[in-house]
């Protein structure tokens, strides 16, 4: 009966999201954060996520008072303020190309750094397996030098036993040979 209603409720919950409308979801683009694109319009209901560290938002009214200002300063016959209007327009066209500029070389960077990593993770395995190769060569060496010390062990005890073996036999037969002569 639990396990039931918890399904109802999840099944609930789950087609209420479902019916949501994500129409009036807009998403300002990475490039919108540092060009002198026109403003971005959202309209009643439209859900705007932020990707730019900061962005103000200004109402229709304050935007249309900024573009009158504009045009009455481009169509002023002064001179000075048309110029300082071009050169402030100019001076933010530079600072995008020069933004796109320092984003390529960046790419480019972290490109060269992944290569420069995948190239240092392939030599670092190599190395380790050339590193196991030398271990298994050293445990092989290891154990024909324990072969060849108790080899050399057993024929020390083996030239030993038949010295001695030799003099208890000499011992044996001179006793023996001294046994006989004295009889």
């Amino acid at each position: 009966m639990k396990n039931t209603l918890l399904l109802l409720v999840i099944l609930t919950f789950s087609c209420a999201a479902n019916a949501q409308d994500y129409m009036g979801l807009k998403k300002s683009p990475l490039q919108y954060c540092t060009s002198n694109q026109s403003p971005l319009q959202l309209l009643v209901g439209d859900t705007l996520v932020v990707v730019c560290d900061t962005m103000y938002l200004i109402n229709k009214t304050r935007y249309q008072f900024y573009k009158s200002i504009h045009q009455a300063t481009l169509q002023d016959d002064g001179m000075e303020c048309k110029n300082l209007l071009k050169a402030y327009e100019a001076r933010l066209e530079e600072h995008e190309l020069s933004y796109s500029k320092l984003l390529a070389n960046s790419r480019k960077t972290e490109k060269t750094t992944l290569d420069f990593i995948e190239y240092t993770q392939k030599s670092l395995e190599n190395t380790q397996k050339t590193l196991q190769y030398s271990q298994q060569s050293l445990d092989y060496s290891m154990q024909n030098l324990d072969r060849a010390n108790e080899l050399i062990r057993k024929e020390k005890w083996n030239a030993r036993g038949q010295k001695l073996l030799t003099g208890i036999a000499g011992v044996g037969v001179g006793i023996l040979v001294g046994v006989l002569v004295t009889r």
